[in-house]
């Protein structure tokens, strides 16, 4: 007998016609199970009302239509990939084979096709073998209650409301009553097939499988409506417990054929399949032959995350519905023509370039992932991975189903540190309090009192931190070249001088954000990047700086059409704000374009004349790498890293190379495809007065002590240091000498001051020896030497210094001021006079 077909009639059909009696089937059935008082409360909740409100997401939805999802190429759209509700292949009752319908009605309700969602025989049956057996006998629920409670489940997992999933699993009356309820709703808005359908088509089968459709695709390698009575039945006892049953581990396999048989057994006691059909299967041995047939997404790998995150942009997205069902039941119902803003030529290239640089199968597991934004819009032109992307949880090496480019819940992992490249944001907040690209910043290395050296409006910091260079670095350098060679310690050092809660702030005003939804932390070591964040927020923030620092918000949909009617849905589209001014956004493009063309970031040039800016960053022990930058078109985030463990990669390689260097690689290779589709120009300057540096004059502090003179000095905004070796001098022994610029000399702000302790034991005049002929060095060190505080080379201004001389060559040094052979004080300087040649 066929389970497309009703069996005879009951006694109980005719009672649980929807004539307002419906309620009292329920309550009829609970009663049997539950004490007075709840029969009474739930009589008294119940009506016609029942049947209304029924939740979409509770109505089955069968061979649903693909959704496809467009990228564009050469200005066109092209399709890349045709998915279904989870990769859910849903498909049709008539779809099915018969022989799957009759084995799950024959073992989880055989009287469907007689009640109208809930079986009073099965309920007394139910209450009294669970009364014999102190509870634990089988349960009354029929296909349709499943089907309600596997709806209620899947909704409040998609909504990750913790009460709401708490609700929907809870082992009460209150549940039970609720699917009873929805069930006898469903039971009068849609037909049994129907139900019948959505069951299956929601069951899970282990493995992340889903659906008959799939499972029958994966367990046997046929579509479900060519299951024959064995695999049926197989699969059909694999709903009481997917893992336990499960024919693809070989501990299940004996448990396995014990549940197949009990199904056959059921469907002959049903009158499903004869005597003979039943001996035959049962004696047909279990053979699986496991097939993946990638769908979906998984479909096309060189799109796959990408497509993935636009899932979930759907999934998230408050355009597509009030609530995570609503977008849900808009997936499952599918026939969505899907416009998205990748471009098809620069995604190849970028999974091309990602794949070759870090390949899926390399041995040492290191991730990389790499995302483009194009500047002014937010749109997502390519979004790649070094991993297969599968949703089977497969342990096979290279696959995965999260996305390292996104945020955790698009599907994501929970960010990445980001190391140096956060240091664009203490550099705006440098230039916005006013300071200047060519002051000059203290590069040595030192412990910091976060209490008391830096400033945190937003929160209190304490403890200390001593932060150091990956190579000996310049202990005094403007910003740009600490932007360009990305000293940690002159970073520390600009950010003693702002507030840290500025730093974050800035950040944020950018797009950047924690990847696991926590905020952003803010102590002193933040500024060299330990927040985790995805690729995704850096590539946007780039093109925010870019685009004359308004920050464009990431979009990954064009446009949405419903296939069916031609509507158009609304999108998330992007939303611009600024987030510095122009100046400071020109003012941090120049410091980062000295990281391409003469720092850190030089190994990412393209080479192909287009101007480029970026930031490269490394975290402690090389755990995470990471380049990012930015034409005047487009801006992109790469990052090559640990997914998990805390591996150097200066210990690996990666296709032949130092896994530490092939970020620049993939960057290199993905943005110089992209230069060629969206050429970018020339960024605009910063102002002149941006560009120089604020000029301090040097206080004299001649006869201090050494100690009191660092604090005179430091606050005239400059740094000092103090010599070791002492000088002769007029000066006490153990005051200061000198410094270096000398006393009112003028020099940028935060330049290092050196100052030079006295020992004594110098006359307070000497004769000038001559070093006419000498090179400037030769005769600084000589004067120096003869006990003079300063020598001081000309300014180009001091015209009258320069001299014409047949004898000495151009650049050395003809004479001095005063002359060889005078009496001079030593606690004065020597001007040196220099030769212009013949």
């Amino acid at each position: 007998m066929s389970g497309s077909q009703k069996k005879s009639g009951s006694v109980f059909s005719g009672i649980l016609k929807f004539s307002g009696l419906s309620a009292i089937a329920g309550i009829l059935g609970v009663a049997l199970l539950t004490p007075v008082a709840i029969v009474g409360g739930f009589l008294a909740s119940t009506g016609i009302t029942v049947f209304e409100n029924l939740p979409d997401y509770i109505k089955p939805v069968n061979a649903s239509q693909a959704s496809t999802l467009y990228a564009t190429k050469d200005g066109l759209p092209v399709p890349v990939a045709k998915f279904y509700h989870e990769n859910r292949i849903s498909v049709d009752y008539n779809e099915m084979s018969p022989n799957i319908r009759n084995a799950v009605v024959a073992t989880e309700d055989p009287r469907f096709f007689q009640h109208n969602g809930i079986d009073l025989v099965s309920l007394v049956r139910a209450a009294a073998t669970s009364a014999a057996r102190g509870g634990n006998g089988p349960g009354g629920s029929t296909i349709t209650m499943q089907y309600v409670k596997n709806s209620l489940v899947e909704a409040a997992n998609l909504s990750g409301d913790e009460k709401a999933i708490a609700a929907a699993t809870e082992v009460s009356i209150d549940r039970k009553l609720r699917e009873m309820r929805l069930a006898v709703a469903l039971e009068q808005s849609a037909s049994k097939q129907e139900i019948l359908a959505g069951y299956l088509n929601l069951s899970f089968f282990g493995n992340q499988i889903n659906g008959i459709e799939a499972a029958s695709n994966y367990y046997f390698g046929v579509k479900s409506k060519d299951l024959s009575i064995p695999q049926a039945a197989l699969l059909a006892g694999m709903l009481k417990s997917p893992n336990d049953y499960k024919p693809d581990e070989e501990e299940n396999l004996q448990r396995a054929l014990g549940r197949r048989n009990y199904v056959i057994d059921n469907m002959e006691a049903e009158g499903y399949i004869t005597g003979q059909q039943a001996s035959d299967a049962k004696k047909t041995p279990i053979e699986v032959h496991l097939t993946h047939t990638p769908s979906g997404c998984e479909a096309n790998q060189t799109t796959a995350f990408f497509c993935d995150y636009v899932v979930w942009t759907i999934r998230n997205g408050s355009e597509f519905g009030a609530n995570p069902e609503d977008r849900e039941m808009l997936l499952r119902r599918g026939g969505l023509e899907i416009y998205s803003t990748l471009d098809l030529t620069a995604q190849t290239a970028a999974h091309n370039a990602t794949m070759t640089w870090a390949p899926a199968t390399d041995p040492s597991q290191i991730g990389s992932a790499s995302v483009s934004v194009q500047v002014g819009t937010g749109r997502i032109l390519a979004m790649a991975e070094n991993r297969v992307f599968d949703q089977t949880q497969s342990d096979k090496l290279g696959h995965t189903s999260v996305n390292y480019a996104t945020d955790k819940n698009f599907g994501g992992s929970s960010g990445f540190q980001t190391g140096s490249t956060y240091k664009v944001f203490t550099l705006a907040a440098w230039l916005n309090a006013g300071f200047r690209l060519n002051d000059h910043v203290d590069g040595r290395v030192k412990e910091w009192n976060a209490a008391t050296d830096f400033s945190a409006r937003c929160g209190s910091i304490g403890g200390t931190w001593k932060p150091n260079n990956i190579t000996k670095e310049p202990e005094d350098l403007t910003v740009v070249q600490a932007t360009a060679l990305s000293v940690n310690t002159a970073f520390a050092s600009m950010a003693s001088q702002l507030d840290l809660c500025d730093i974050r702030d800035v950040a944020s005003s950018f797009g950047v954000h924690r990847a696991d939804g926590d905020e952003l932390v803010y102590y002193p070591s933040s500024i060299l990047g330990i927040n985790e964040i995805a690729p995704l927020a850096m590539a946007a923030a780039m093109a925010g700086i870019s685009n004359k620092g308004v920050y464009c918000s990431p979009v990954a949909i064009d446009k949405i059409t419903i296939r069916s009617t031609g509507a158009d849905l609304k999108v998330p589209a992007t939303t611009c704000t600024p987030a510095v001014t122009p100046e400071v956004a020109a003012g941090m493009t120049y410091a980062m374009q000295r990281v391409i063309s003469g720092g850190t970031g030089g190994a990412s040039s393209t080479g192909d004349n287009t101007p480029l800016a970026g930031k490269t960053g490394t975290t402690d022990s090389g755990v995470h790498t990471w380049m990012t930058g930015f034409s005047t078109a487009v801006g992109t985030a790469t990052w090559v890293g640990n997914v998990s463990g805390n591996k150097s990669l200066s210990a690996y390689k990666l296709n032949k190379k130092a896994a530490n260097t092939v970020r620049h690689d993939i960057w290199r290779t993905t943005m110089q495809a992209i230069n060629k589709l969206y050429p970018g120009t020339g960024f605009t300057p910063p102002p002149a007065d941006m560009l120089g540096s604020t000029v301090m004059r040097v206080p004299n502090v001649t006869g201090q002590s050494p100690e009191a003179a660092v604090e005179v000095i430091k606050t005239n905004d400059l740094n000092a240091q103090i010599i070791v070796t002492q000088v002769r001098s007029t000066q006490p022994a153990g005051t200061v000498a000198y410094t270096r610029p000398a006393a009112g000399a003028a020099t940028p702000r935060g330049a290092q001051v050196k100052i030079y302790v006295s020992k004594g034991g110098a006359a307070a005049s000497v004769v000038v020896p001559n070093v006419s002929g000498m090179t400037v060095s030769n005769a600084k060190a000589t004067l120096l030497a003869a006990g003079y505080a300063a020598v001081s080379e000309p300014q180009t201004s001091q015209v009258q210094f320069f001299q014409k001389s047949a004898t000495v060559p151009k650049g050395n040094v003809i004479g001095t001021d005063p002359a060889a052979g005078t009496a001079a004080p030593t606690a004065g300087a020597i001007l040196l006079v220099i030769s212009t040649g013949p």
